[in-house]
């Protein structure tokens, strides 16, 4: 029996709907499953890695990782064809007692129908209807079938989507352990946007805070005078970059800015884009990896983080509880064990390391 546009079209526009769902497609399968009546309908997505990764999504369920995999077997049907259950018997390999046993391990059911898919990176997918009772229709499988190249686009897009997320995470995770953030101002000082980074040193105060009227300002004196006069020479129509110092524990700074090009376009006018830089509360961790990288003593892995930072060694030796001789010996010890010719090259150094994600 034809399947009509009708029919099919609501359920592709919910497939393609749920791929940017966090439930995915579950509400897709549950009208999928009143549709042809099935008692339950599944998707088994495998990753197409080396080492695959599987994902269950089941109605009225979030997706999930499972260990319950479809057997080897599972990958010889023919992608786009709907198979019978009886027919999946004849493809299991030896010692498999059927393709998907383990996937339906809870369901005994009467009836079945499975579709195969798959995206040119490897992906595959799934798609198991169960019923009780009397057989699917021909109607019925034809339903499923006619969704074979929908659920193909849905399963690479799905599979592009999660390769975004994980290179975002995994950037997010570098800008959060180089404690990077940045706001953006309209030409007043008023705050726009900004990152997760900026809104939590926002909420932390010590550096940066938000005034009443919504304006960024930072917490030292100078570095509020210095903000002050960027946004003057803003309005009066000066482009320019101005680098201010916010805090010394942690060393915090922040470089002002005007957006340019599509980043301008994109805000609909002028705008100020705050970047703010600076270490992580604490350098223990820090301290932890100089000594790993360069053999360091924790005393002299503190000190080279203090002369990286612009300390002096007769202001670092009495936070360290040591004489401003010693600080000196151990100075030329971290050059030494460095191979930097001194600070500004310590500090090129340290910048240029994995210290740096600390």
């Amino acid at each position: 029996m034809a399947v009509t546009l009708l029919e099919a079209g609501d359920l592709v526009a919910m497939l393609h709907r749920g791929t940017l769902g966090s439930a995915l497609w579950a509400d897709f399968l549950t009208v999928l499953s009143r549709r042809i009546g099935a008692s339950k309908t599944l998707i088994v997505m495998r990753s197409g890695r080396e080492e695959p990764r599987f994902t269950l999504v089941e109605q009225d369920a979030l997706p999930r990782v499972t260990t319950t995999m479809p057997d080897s077997s599972a990958s010889l049907l023919r992608t786009g064809r709907v198979y019978r259950g009886s027919e999946l018997a004849d493809i299991a390999m030896p010692m498999e007692q059927h393709p998907f046993g383990d996937v339906m391990a809870e369901d005994t059911p009467d009836h079945l129908r499975v579709m195969r898919v798959e995206e040119p990176a490897g992906a595959s997918l799934w798609i198991i209807a169960m019923r009780q009772g009397r057989d699917f229709s021909a109607s019925d499988a034809a339903l499923i079938a006619s969704l074979a190249e929908h659920l193909a686009i849905a399963l690479r897009t799905w599979g592009a989507l999660e390769r975004e997320r994980l290179r975002a995470g995994i950037t997010s995770e570098v800008i959060r352990r180089l404690n990077f953030g940045w706001v953006m101002l309209d030409p007043a000082g008023r705050i726009v946007e900004l990152s997760d980074t900026a809104e939590a040193l926002l909420q932390d105060g010590q550096a940066l805070r938000r005034t009443p009227a919504g304006k960024l300002e930072p917490v030292l004196r100078e570095a509020q005078g210095g903000l002050r006069r960027f946004l003057e020479a803003i309005r009066r129509g000066e482009e320019h970059s101005r680098a201010i110092h916010l805090c010394d524990e942690p060393w915090l700074d922040m470089l002002l800015t005007t957006a340019r090009g599509a980043m301008r376009e994109r805000a609909g006018g002028p705008v100020i884009v705050a970047y703010v830089h600076g270490e992580q509360p604490g350098s223990s961790e820090r301290a932890s990896q100089l000594r790993d990288l360069f053999g360091l003593t924790e005393t002299e892995a503190q000190l080279a983080l203090m002369i990286s930072r612009g300390v002096k060694i007769a202001e670092a030796a009495p936070q360290l509880g040591i004489t401003v001789e010693t600080a000196r010996l151990y100075s030329k010890r971290i050059y030494a064990k460095t191979g930097t010719r001194g600070q500004a090259d310590l500090v090129r150094l340290i910048l240029a390391s994995i210290v740096a994600l600390g």
